[in-house]
């Protein structure tokens, strides 16, 4: 599948690139991924219809719309979720049971300092068979474990990472930029040798972020 950047939809869709934003992040634009803070939109996607243009009678305050499922809806969903300030726990409470929530959870403990918590809770999910929740727990348990001087641990983690996204880029080119990422960290934060064989940033980061490798 082919992608474009935001400035790209932006410009065919003939909206600010803020609006194409705001589209991706309330789940509205089809396949579209987030890398960092900004978004892969697939070529093909068609331009969502603008809310804003639609007859809006006076209503009592609706909550903010949250993020749609979709495309990796499930990969660090606590990180990659927009929700209002100082409700974190209220939004990971609101999820609905199953491992989307308990690895919102994990995220919540880590954040908030809770590192063993953070283990616990996402260690079983290492060997899940759902790529997004895998990935997740194998980044929680590597970064929460490293304070912990639990290395091998984290190093172990770091890896099965690795190895999730290299199993996974065969059928999506654009992770081999995650897979390089996680390699790069485990690195540095390791002190190993970065391994061989790493695509360049140039070759598979989209544009937009080209100038930020």
């Amino acid at each position: 599948m082919e992608y474009m950047t935001v400035k790209d939809a932006a410009q065919r869709w003939n909206v600010t690139e803020r609006l194409v934003q705001r589209l991706c992040a309330e789940g509205r634009v089809d396949g579209a991924v987030k890398f960092g803070r900004s978004w892969s939109i697939p070529v093909s996607a068609r331009k969502p219809d603008d809310s804003r243009r639609a007859d809006s009678a006076p209503q009592a305050a609706m909550p903010r719309p949250r993020r749609v499922p979709g495309s990796h809806a499930n990969l660090m969903p606590l990180m990659n979720t927009p929700f209002a300030s100082g409700t974190c726990a209220e939004f990971v409470d609101s999820l609905a049971p199953g491992p989307r929530r308990d690895i919102a959870q994990a995220e919540f403990y880590y954040f908030s300092g809770r590192l063993q918590e953070a283990v616990a809770a996402a260690t079983r999910y290492l060997v899940s068979e759902d790529f997004d929740t895998r990935l997740s727990a194998c980044l929680i348990c590597a970064y929460a474990n490293l304070p912990l001087g639990h290395i091998d641990r984290a190093k172990d983690a770091l890896e099965a990472a690795r190895g999730a996204i290299a199993a996974a880029s065969e059928g999506a080119p654009q992770l081999r930029a995650a897979e390089a990422f996680i390699a790069q960290a485990a690195s540095v934060l390791l002190h190993l040798p970065a391994p061989e064989g790493l695509p360049h940033a140039q070759d598979v980061l989209p544009p937009g972020l080209r100038a930020f490798a």
